[in-house]
């Protein structure tokens, strides 16, 4: 009979993280998409009224915490199996998740200008940095998932 890898806690650890990242990721896609529409009804008080709030809401409310607990999450795996700092593919990991993070300030940066009705960001400008989390989520599922350069 074969044993597991992972023991269950840390089966359960790695579930909540991911859960954390998917939250966070879904923060980060939409907090641009609604700068978008600011920026489109920047003339309308009405919408953009709203728009605000909702910005705000998505930040603190969800985008925030769960980054909070996808880097508690992942923290605690770490220090269960401290072996994995020693990796190539966690080194690199831990890089992106630290420029993913400059990222989320970039977005809580952006949503206080907003916020104070100064959209300095056309549509297009925020469409287009609406697509920077994918290519950070792309390399960190590739990263974890296929561990290049694991020993």
């Amino acid at each position: 009979m074969l044993r597991p890898v992972l023991s269950p806690p840390l089966l359960w650890l790695k579930a909540l993280h991911l859960i954390a990242m998917v939250a966070w990721f879904a923060g980060l896609f939409y907090m641009f998409r609604l700068f978008v529409y600011h920026t489109e009804n920047a003339s309308n008080p009405e919408m953009s009224a709203v728009l605000k709030v909702m910005a705000e809401r998505l930040y603190r409310i969800i985008t925030t915490p769960a980054m909070v607990a996808t880097f508690l999450f992942g923290c605690i795996m770490l220090l269960v199996n401290p072996a994995y700092l020693g990796e190539p593919w966690m080194l690199a990991k831990l890089v992106l998740l630290v420029g993913l993070a400059s990222y989320h300030g970039y977005i809580g940066y952006v949503r206080r200008r907003f916020a104070a009705d100064d959209v300095f960001l056309s549509s297009r400008q925020c469409r287009m940095r609406n697509e920077v989390p994918t290519l950070f989520l792309i390399a960190i599922v590739l990263l974890a998932v296929l561990r290049p350069g694991a020993t």
